[in-house]
């Protein structure tokens, strides 16, 4: 599992996050996936289940990535509304949730909405330990379907083809979160043209890019040394970035117009570590593209 998805789990799994209410199947796939990482999973689960292990976290975080736990439910709250929009007030019959990992908004939306596909896409031992945690939870509603798959050495048009479920006329919102910046630029442009090319409904995009800094590299405003470091140590790198002032530009040379971008100095709710763009799109006429 990589350094990221250990960090989203840690905290879907932090007591202050879960305070005294039954654990949500978003916590409960969080668990279960730290606990089946291997030792760093293992210890990140004993760590948050000590006050001496949270200080010491705490402080890592604080001199690496400071906020990035909070950043990360700052995005999937932004997330969480836009989605719920798109079904109740614009009729998306269809969900393609891209990079998928361990958590279970898809997995609720199903249950919560009974007319919408969902279909959730990740690499084959992610997607195994996920439907075998929600057959135990008993919550695999008929409406999701998850699709292990490598992206990176399969057609994405051939693997929704196959998949039995995926309908290209239906109203589609496609969700890639924390996807597009470990992608080089030529690979988002061939994954937003497929997602095209599949869907001859409306098509809508919601996704996030980082920013590029002064010095034209992708990064949080926050991001320190340490930080650096093991990004570069796990090869977990950027790849791609872009200008906020850019973004517009860039989604329409992909084929999409920007509807809504995420305002992380919004004073009633702003962004904890800023610098990646959480963003909501529409797929342009093929005519306009």
């Amino acid at each position: 599992m990589s350094n990221t998805s250990l960090l989203i789990c840690a905290g879907q799994c932090w007591p202050d996050a879960a305070a005294m209410e039954p654990a949500s199947v978003s916590q409960q796939l969080a668990q279960q996936a730290l606990l089946h990482s291997g030792w760093r999973g293992r210890l990140l689960l004993r760590l948050l289940g000590k006050q001496l292990g949270r200080v010491v976290l705490n402080k890592l975080l604080q001199y690496s990535l400071p906020g990035i736990l909070a950043h990360y439910q700052w995005r999937k709250q932004y997330i969480a509304g836009w989605v719920q929009q798109a079904i109740e007030q614009e009729g998306i019959q269809q969900l393609l949730i891209i990079g998928a990992g361990y958590d279970g908004l898809g997995t609720q939306l199903s249950a919560q909405y009974s007319q919408l596909q969902v279909i959730e896409i990740d690499r084959p031992s992610t997607m195994a330990l996920k439907q075998a945690v929600l057959q135990r939870l008993q919550a695999m509603p008929v409406n999701l379907t998850l699709l292990p798959a490598d992206l990176s050495c399969c057609s994405l048009p051939q693997l929704l083809q196959q998949s039995g479920v995926f309908v290209p006329k239906r109203s589609t919102l496609v969700l890639a979160e924390g996807v597009l910046m470990y992608l080089p630029s030529a690979a988002i442009g061939q994954l937003l043209q497929q997602l095209r090319q599949c869907v001859t409904a409306p098509l809508q995009l919601i996704a996030s890019q980082m920013q590029l800094d002064w010095q034209g590299k992708p990064r949080f405003s926050q991001q320190r040394w340490l930080a650096d470091l093991a990004l570069l140590l796990s090869a977990e790198r950027f790849s791609s970035g872009v200008v906020p002032a850019a973004l517009n530009d860039w989604l329409a040379g992909h084929g999409f117009s920007l509807q809504h971008l995420a305002q992380p100095q919004l004073h009633s709710n702003p962004d904890p570590c800023p610098g990646e763009l959480l963003f909501r799109a529409a797929a342009l006429p093929h005519c306009a593209a």
